[in-house]
């Protein structure tokens, strides 16, 4: 190897002693940056797994505030549509069952029954809903098959169009007026 290939040679052992400490200086940095960041999304992780937990409780007490008001409700008054009811059932589960299902209130004389949803906030789609709940309480309980149901939704907020859905398809809307109950459909159906 003549000088000039000597001296190239010597300039790019330097360059590359040169690369490999700038790439193992930004290996260093990059894992550094990597180790801060998992620390900080290990925290942010954690932090909105604590406001979750924090947001589905107040949601759950929510939900338990209002299934409590209008089960008082029906209780200490168990009349709708002006016809009064010997029977108030809360969270009714049928045993055995043709069709698992849970019917958050249940109101019962010798001619109607009334299936009743609670929801803090009901939306749109509880509308359609009902009717899976008209079919099961039909399949679990067929000594009831002469009677007419009404399904009934009842919440103290309801969504944007859920009016106008609930009175196409007949079904009740129930909401907190002061102390009482008032229903706010204008076509109301039974089955």
């Amino acid at each position: 190897m003549n000088d000039q290939e000597k001296k190239i040679w010597t300039e790019l052992q330097a360059k590359s002693y040169e690369t490999d400490e700038r790439f193992n200086e930004m290996h260093e940095r990059l894992n550094e940056i990597a180790d801060f960041l998992n620390e900080k999304f290990f925290h942010t992780e954690k932090m909105i797994a604590d406001s979750n937990r924090r947001i589905e409780g107040i949601s759950k007490s929510n939900g338990e505030f209002c299934e409590e008001y209008f089960i008082n409700c029906f209780k200490e008054n168990p009349t709708f549509m002006e016809e009064r009811y010997d029977r108030v059932l809360e969270y009714l589960r049928p045993d055995p069952a043709v069709i698992d299902d849970e019917y958050d209130l249940v109101l019962r004389n010798g001619r109607s029954i009334v299936l009743i949803e609670m929801k803090y906030k009901a939306r749109l789609n509880d509308v359609g809903k009902m009717f899976s709940k008209l079919h099961s309480y039909r399949a679990n309980y067929p000594m009831f098959k002469d009677y007419k149901i009404y399904l009934c939704l009842a919440s103290f907020r309801f969504s944007k169009n859920i009016r106008e859905k609930a009175d196409e398809e007949g079904v009740v809307l129930i909401q907190q007026k002061g102390d009482k109950n008032e229903v706010i459909s204008k076509n109301i159906r039974t089955w």
